[in-house]
């Protein structure tokens, strides 16, 4: 096993805010889901896979996850901010479950943020849907498990009508399909990652 990355902290609106950072390139941002924080995508492999393909991955703890301290914001918002407190170029975006709906949410309202998206097993894509359209022709990747049970299928299927752009893979059969099967989802990141640059 190899040593695990080293902690590293900013502070948004006061508040302590940890993360983990590998690589160089073209910066990814990984969010992730509900019962997770940013060391899940160290554990399935996704970091060392972004950093080895020549990209800068950044996995961030959501305030008041993991060893990131409570901040009242809403999470599109405290992603833009981690953007532009590190001044990272534009680049892709990732969020699995919980972490997916802020992702989708974060990129129909900060469109120059970003090059691309990746949504994971997102929920909560119903109440946006007046505004995916403002995604536009940016790159998106979706992945979700063949038999998640937390995401419907209702929620990809709502993003495939308005996004012009998409990718779409049944990866793994669960909710969390990044620690079912991590070989093929790193993969698929990777793959489409590869594509942007």
């Amino acid at each position: 096993m190899t040593t695990m990355l080293e902690d590293k902290y900013v502070t948004i609106d006061g508040a302590s805010i940890h993360y983990i950072e590998s690589g160089n390139g073209m910066p990814v941002i990984l969010c992730h889901g509900a019962r997770f924080n940013a060391r899940t995508y160290e554990e399935s492999g996704t970091i060392e896979a972004i950093q080895s393909a020549g990209f800068h991955a950044y996995s961030i703890d959501f305030p008041g996850y993991g060893k990131s301290e409570n901040l009242s914001v809403d999470l599109p918002s405290f992603i833009a901010k981690f953007i532009d407190i590190l001044a990272l170029q534009p680049g892709a975006v990732m969020g699995a479950s919980m972490g997916g709906e802020a992702v989708a949410a974060f990129g129909t309202k900060y469109p120059d943020k970003y090059k691309a998206l990746i949504l994971v097993g997102a929920v909560g894509i119903a109440p946006m849907e007046g505004n995916i359209d403002s995604i536009n022709d940016k790159p998106v990747l979706l992945i979700w498990g063949k038999n998640d049970a937390v995401s419907a299928p209702e929620n990809y299927e709502i993003l495939e009508k308005h996004i012009k752009n998409y990718t779409f893979y049944n990866v793994g059969r669960q909710h969390a399909c990044y620690l079912d099967d991590a070989v093929e989802f790193n993969e698929r990141i990777v793959d489409f990652l590869k594509k942007l640059d």
